[in-house]
């Protein structure tokens, strides 16, 4: 059986055909010396990244943007959706913080990838708002 991917270790893009042979495997299509190793992890052992979100504690629609520290098997991907989806960080949450240490015995932490503070809607009373020349609200 031959598998086709298509390569993206450069802007090329090649079409590689992969075979499976009792030595290992024959990789064809490839321009460049990066396709036949980009062939053989994702036919042999596919690696995968993963960003999501995850709602703040005490709101739902206030999210927190986070991804994988690094590559995990394909095959955990959905597994460690669902751990995430247990998640719920407290305010304030930092840029780069660790919110799963190790997740699931991978060797890969979920960090967030960006700062994220509650914050509130404050009822109109119906004045309009003092705005500073930056554009900042004031209350």
């Amino acid at each position: 059986m031959i598998d086709r991917l298509t390569c993206v270790l450069c802007p090329i893009g090649c079409e590689l055909e992969v075979e499976r042979t009792a030595g290992g495997l024959d990789v064809g299509g490839n321009q460049c010396d990066k396709g036949p190793d980009f062939a053989a992890e994702e036919v042999l052992h596919p690696m995968r990244n993963l960003a999501t979100s995850v709602p703040l504690e005490g709101t739902e629609s206030q999210m927190v943007s986070l991804r994988l520290s690094g590559p995990v098997p394909r095959d955990m991907i959905f597994p460690i959706l669902a751990e995430i989806a247990k998640l719920m960080p407290e305010p304030p949450v930092r840029r780069g913080q660790v919110l799963i240490n190790n997740v699931l015995e991978t060797g890969v932490d979920v960090i967030a990838t960006r700062g994220q503070v509650l914050t509130f809607n404050i009822p109109s009373t119906g004045n309009p708002p003092l705005v500073s020349k930056w554009g900042n609200v004031k209350c």
